[in-house]
């Protein structure tokens, strides 16, 4: 039984009120990663109002990328990497892992480019530890980013 304030007159009124809280998981996620895991928002030494309004603006974005990229790994994992990231990041997150099994340009769906950010960000795969988490992923991200931002100069040139 789910207790709401919704009016629920008829079986369409009752499936809006079960999406909705069935979405609540996700949103948990995001608060999670916006405030303890990857992100910190609360952490700021920002003093001036404006200023944490728009930096909590900013990680809140980055958190939502980090869960978008979490669910998509899980939920639709033979989707193309290129769903959430661009082809220099994938390149990147190639290329900082280290790894044998692909090439600069592979396509990868995105679990497997998610696979290979976490391992930058220090995952190491462990079937007793679950997928990757928002923290990995993020410390994944923040590796990757530099060579990436390289690529992409490189590509312009």
């Amino acid at each position: 039984m789910l207790l709401t304030n919704y009016p629920v007159l008829n079986f369409q009124d009752a499936e809006l009120v079960i999406f909705g809280y069935s979405q609540r998981w996700r949103i948990e996620q995001f608060h999670r990663a916006w405030k303890s895991g990857a992100c910190q928002v609360e952490d700021t030494q920002l003093g001036d109002r404006d200023h944490i309004i728009t930096w909590a603006t900013i990680l809140a974005s980055v958190a939502m990328r980090i869960v978008r990229m979490t669910y998509f790994a899980r939920n639709r994992p033979e989707e193309s990497a290129e769903i959430e990231l661009t082809r220099n990041e994938i390149d990147a997150a190639i290329l900082v892992s280290e790894t044998k099994k692909f090439r600069r340009g592979a396509k990868l769906t995105i679990a497997q480019a998610v696979h290979l950010i976490a391992q930058c960000g220090g995952y190491v795969g462990r079937s007793s530890g679950g997928p990757a988490g928002a923290l990995v992923i993020a410390r994944g991200l923040a590796r990757i980013q530099t060579v990436a931002k390289v690529l992409e100069k490189c590509d312009q040139r």
